[in-house]
This record gives structure tokens, C-alpha cells and sequence, in this order.
């Protein structure tokens, strides 16, 4: 099994207002998971889930997405991380049947989770993942003893992760001042100049405003209304 990208989470200061914003900026549907404690709002296109949102307990957390790679064995992925100066967030735990999960912060605190999942991983919503690593170099051996993921030369100054044959995620070095790496997750997007217009009108700020990148696309980076960064991206040939 490659582990790929099979799910993405919102740690949101405001979960009402997170459901509210991506659903009405990007067209999806919203269904909830009884959870026992606590409800799981979750993004919902085609028939299938997408990503979650997840209340915040700490307030000197900022609101952030993550994205979750599929594994075999997520306790034995967990004690491989720890050993790797993981830190564990929540799990490894089991939330319905053929479905585990746990959430870490790797050794530059960047959250992700591993997720175990006896069913096809749901496509369609998110197109793409970039780790904003503090020492790249670090992270590009972090994750690829984890995941196997290795690394090759995108363009200057950025690399891919690759699970055997499949293009899973980008790498480049944080650039923004932030002491700690963090994972900026892409929606696919009609047209990102649109959709961007919407996401201000929706309460959005702009990190980077739409721009176009040969053999990328055009591209935007937003922060939704609970302060959490994500892009939106518009393929060449999509």
C-alpha cells in the first residue's frame, strides 16, 4: 500500500463558522458523524467524505488544516514516528469499523495524521499538499523513513514527494518567519480569480493573491474567517 494523501482535517477555533465558509465557498454538502462525545461535521461531495473539522482546545494553537497519509498499521506507524521525535496528538484510535487513526506533530511540530482505511480514499476535493518545513532536508528524511515518500526536483527550491509512482505532496522551506513547519492544503477550484473574489466577500484574508505558474496553473493562498491558511488551485489542462 503507498501511502498517500487519504484525508484532511481542520483544528478550527470555530467550527461553525469553518463549515459554514467551506460550504458555501466551494458548493459541498455537510454531514455529521455521531462520535459518542462530540459530533464530527464533515465536507461531502459525489457521495463521499472528504475532511473533518475538529473543535481547538488549545488557544496558543492556531486554527490549521492536515493532511492524513494512508498506512498499513497505524500503531506501528505511530511508534516508528515517536521514535523519530514525533510528538502524539490524539490516538491511535479506532473510529468505525476498518477505520484508525492518530494525529502527530512531526520533529518541526508540523501536524498530520495516519489513517488506516479498508475503503478506496475519496477524490475530487483536495488536489494538493505542501509541507512548509523549517530544514527540509530533515523533512525530506523524516518522511521518507516513515512513508517510504521519496524526493525529486520540482523546480527551484521545491521538491515532490513521491509514494512509488504517485506524486503525493510537495516540499519547500517555510518562508514566512513562522519557528515551526506546518502542511498548506489546495482545494480544486473553476476558477481560482472567482473563487478567491467569493472567499473575501465570505471573510477570507489573502496571503498570496491569484497568480498564474507554467506547468502549475493558477493558484491563490487564503486564510479562512478562524485564521486557518489554505490554497485554491486551477489546473492548465483542468
Amino acid at each position: 500500500m503507498d501511502s498517500v494523501i487519504a484525508w484532511h482535517e481542520l483544528y478550527t477555533s470555530d467550527v461553525a463558522a469553518a463549515t459554514r465558509f467551506y460550504t458555501e465557498l466551494l458548493g459541498l454538502e455537510l454531514e455529521s458523524a455521531d462520535m459518542g462525545d462530540f459530533q464530527y461535521p464533515m465536507l461531502r461531495k459525489d457521495g463521499r467524505s472528504h475532511a473533518g473539522f475538529f473543535q481547538k482546545e488549545h488557544e496558543e494553537i492556531p486554527s490549521h488544516w492536515y493532511p492524513y497519509a494512508l498506512v498499513d498499521d497505524v500503531d506501528a506507524t505511530v511508534e516508528q514516528a515517536k521514535s523519530g521525535g514525533c510528538e502524539v496528538h490524539s490516538g491511535p484510535l479506532t473510529v468505525a469499523d476498518g477505520l484508525r487513526v492518530a494525529v502527530l506533530g512531526d520533529p518541526q511540530r508540523a501536524t498530520f495524521g495516519v489513517i488506516h482505511w479498508d475503503e478506496e480514499p475519496p477524490a475530487g476535493v483536495f488536489v494538493w499538499d505542501e509541507l512548509h518545513a523549517t530544514d527540509t532536508v530533515a523533512a525530506a528524511a523524516f518522511y521518507g523513513d516513515l512513508f517510504g515518500w521519496k524526493t525529486e526536483p520540482f523546480m527551484e527550491g521545491y521538491e515532490a514527494f513521491n509514494a512509488g509512482q504517485t506524486t503525493v505532496a510537495g516540499l519547500m522551506r517555510e518562508r514566512g518567519g513562522s519557528p515551526v513547519a506546518y502542511w498548506l492544503t489546495y482545494f480544486g477550484v473553476e476558477d481560482t480569480d472567482a473563487t478567491a473574489a467569493k472567499a473575501m466577500e465570505l471573510g477570507a484574508g489573502v496571503v498570496v493573491p491569484p497568480e498564474s505558474m507554467e506547468g502549475v496553473g493558477r493558484y491563490a493562498v487564503l486564510t479562512d474567517p478562524t485564521g486557518a491558511a489554505f490554497g485554491i488551485h486551477k489546473g492548465e489542462s483542468s
